[in-house]
């Protein structure tokens, strides 16, 4: 017997939010001795158990059909699917995560738009935008390693949250959708074979202004817009010496640091551009203020020489920030004027799962 499906928000005989029972509340009142019976501890661990088998018999019985469907995005055939196996595609008001992971990872746009509404094929379920793969990532996470410019619109326009983190052993910990695909593009072809540390940024903003680049900075720049702290991230790139990376963010995200990063009653703030300037020349001054005690306690050595590296890097970083906060609005229109030109060239992935 199919697991019944939860009602769509708003529906018109749903529960007040106050009075709507919970999947856990059911739990709690169920009586314990016959899932005891049938040989559980208890009612959660029963579910838990059923959940794992219909999951183990989509992943043997429904995978193997779905994904040449979603290679040619067939809506039709999608269709036909859901109508026959949905009983083996979710629990309760959602389908499994790793649907939802699979139509992104194909770009399969009008199979997502179909999961993403729910419809009388998924029998009332429908993907939850937020829903974690069991590896620990979003969907929202692949579409930004894959720089799919419309699927990322149509993850967000149906609430999509791009501040979750990724998290679990499979993955790498703690990235945000914004850090895949500044790191993807960072390491586009072009900019892994002609440039490198060292070399002039005029260079490296040149690169970055190329027709090749625009749909990396296009998905950059929508998932910017819907992230949290930018400053912050700019900040950490700044930390950790990372200049190509530092530059995607700055141009990606200038519409938001050109305006205050803080709003109160009466009182002015500086927008993000002024913060990241402000806060590395802070830093700047605090390593010179050190050097110079090292050089009058007469410690010339390594230790010297590696913080005279990182005032280096923080000048570059600083210059890259000026950079942006003068020419950024000449450059993007440059961009957006070139994009005809558009010829997308391989890029080295920058994983979100482990080795």
């Amino acid at each position: 017997m199919e697991t019944p499906s939860a009602p769509a928000p708003g529906h018109g005989n749903s529960a007040p939010a106050s009075s709507r029972v919970t999947f856990e509340d059911m739990l709690r009142g169920c009586d314990q001795s016959y899932y005891q019976m049938l040989g559980f501890p208890d009612a959660a661990s029963y579910f838990e158990a059923k959940e794992r088998n219909l999951l183990a018999q989509y992943s043997r019985q429904v995978f193997p059909l779905l994904w040449p469907i979603l290679e040619k995005d067939s809506l039709t055939r999608f269709n036909r699917l859901c109508q026959g196996w949905s009983r083996l595609m979710g629990l309760r008001g959602f389908i499994y995560p790793e649907i939802l992971s699979s139509i992104v990872a194909n770009n399969a746009l009008r199979c997502a738009r179909v999961a993403l509404q729910g419809s009388s094929p998924l029998r009332g379920r429908r993907a939850d935008p937020n829903g974690r793969h069991p590896y620990g990532y979003t969907a929202l996470h692949l579409a930004a390693e894959t720089f799919s410019v419309e699927m990322v619109k149509l993850l967000l326009r149906h609430g999509a949250s791009a501040n979750h983190r990724t998290e679990g052993d499979y993955v790498i910990e703690g990235l945000l959708p914004l850090h895949v695909a500044v790191e993807n593009a960072s390491m586009h072809k072009y900019l892994e074979d002609h440039w490198a540390d060292g070399h002039p940024l005029d260079n490296l903003i040149s690169l970055l202004c190329l027709p090749e680049m625009k749909m990396c900075l296009d998905t950059t720049r929508l998932i910017a817009q819907h992230t949290h702290n930018i400053v912050d991230e700019l900040l950490d790139y700044i930390d950790n010496k990372k200049v190509v990376q530092l530059a995607i963010l700055l141009l990606a995200s200038q519409k938001q640091l050109r305006g205050p990063i803080n709003r109160s009653c009466g009182k002015a703030y500086l927008n993000g551009f002024e913060s990241v300037r402000l806060r590395t020349y802070d830093a700047i001054g605090a390593l010179h203020d050190k050097m110079i005690a090292m050089v009058n306690e007469g410690k010339n050595g390594r230790a010297l020489k590696k913080l005279k590296e990182k005032e280096e890097a923080l000048l570059t970083a600083a210059t890259l920030v000026g950079i942006v906060d003068k020419a950024g609005q000449a450059l993007e229109d440059y961009i957006q004027t070139c994009s005809e030109l558009l010829c997308i060239i391989p890029s080295s992935h920058h994983p979100i799962k482990k080795n």
